[in-house]
């Protein structure tokens, strides 16, 4: 196991949260009033788990405590941004199961604070300047493209209609494509520092094999239903496996 696992568990479960969020800002989930509280639910779930990650590499979790107190540390930064997305889950949820839905200026707010989180995440690694595999600017769209692909990706368990919107198709297969190509800028750029790429490599393929099945999907070449779900445990197994080989270039 590498050793930057807990922060492994932040960035794609918290990422995928952020993503999901994000993206539904501009494709609506939970039409249905007696399950709209699900989505941010099954959201906070994803960023709480994944918070656990940032005081477990600290070590000992009274360190986070510390870390707090320092603004401009960048563990205290996602925790911060993190904290923010929390509140609007929240609050999403507790107004959804009321009465029924929250409204769309609360999903707006919500998908600037999870972009926030997302570049916040990226941004951590790219001014972690002893490490040249990580402090480049590839790894910007290597975090904020892989969010926002999976995330997307996660919305059709929320909102079956989505699996036959074309437009959503669409766009989530561009979103899976776009991440295939920052997983790809990543695999040359660690190429370029004698950094193991293997896994980059092999989750840009997994990736791949979502936007194909989200095209498919779209031309009707496919049952919608099952290419949609297919097409999320591909994004989320590729966005995962490129993730995990990011960070074992930390023992570089």
């Amino acid at each position: 196991m590498i050793s930057e696992f807990p922060l492994f568990l932040f960035t794609t479960l918290a990422g995928l949260a952020a993503g999901a969020y994000a993206a539904s800002a501009v494709f609506p989930v939970g039409k249905d009033a007696k399950k709209a509280w699900l989505f941010p639910l099954v959201c906070g779930i994803l960023l709480a788990v994944g918070l656990v990650g940032l005081p477990l590499h600290l070590g000992r979790p009274e360190r986070m405590l510390i870390a707090l107190t320092q603004p401009g540390a960048m563990i205290a930064q996602e925790a911060y941004w993190s904290m923010g997305l929390g509140v609007i889950l929240i609050i999403d949820l507790v107004v959804s199961k009321v009465k029924g839905s929250a409204p769309r200026a609360l999903h707006i707010v919500g998908a600037v604070a999870a972009l926030g989180l997302t570049f916040v995440m990226a941004n951590a690694y790219f001014m972690s300047v002893g490490i040249p595999a990580w402090a480049s600017w590839q790894t910007f769209p290597l975090f904020i493209l892989g969010n926002l692909a999976m995330g997307a990706a996660l919305l059709v368990l929320f909102e079956a209609k989505l699996a036959e919107d074309g437009t959503y198709l669409t766009a989530s297969a561009a979103l899976s494509a776009l991440a295939v190509v920052a997983i790809a800028l990543e695999a040359v750029h660690f190429a370029g520092v004698g950094a193991n790429m293997v896994l980059l490599v092999i989750g840009a393929a997994a990736v791949a094999a979502a936007a194909v099945l989200q095209f498919m999907a779209k031309s009707g070449k496919v049952p919608a239903a099952t290419a949609a779900k297919a097409a999320l445990a591909c994004a989320f197994v590729g966005i995962a496996l490129a993730r995990y080989g990011f960070y074992a270039a930390y023992a570089l």
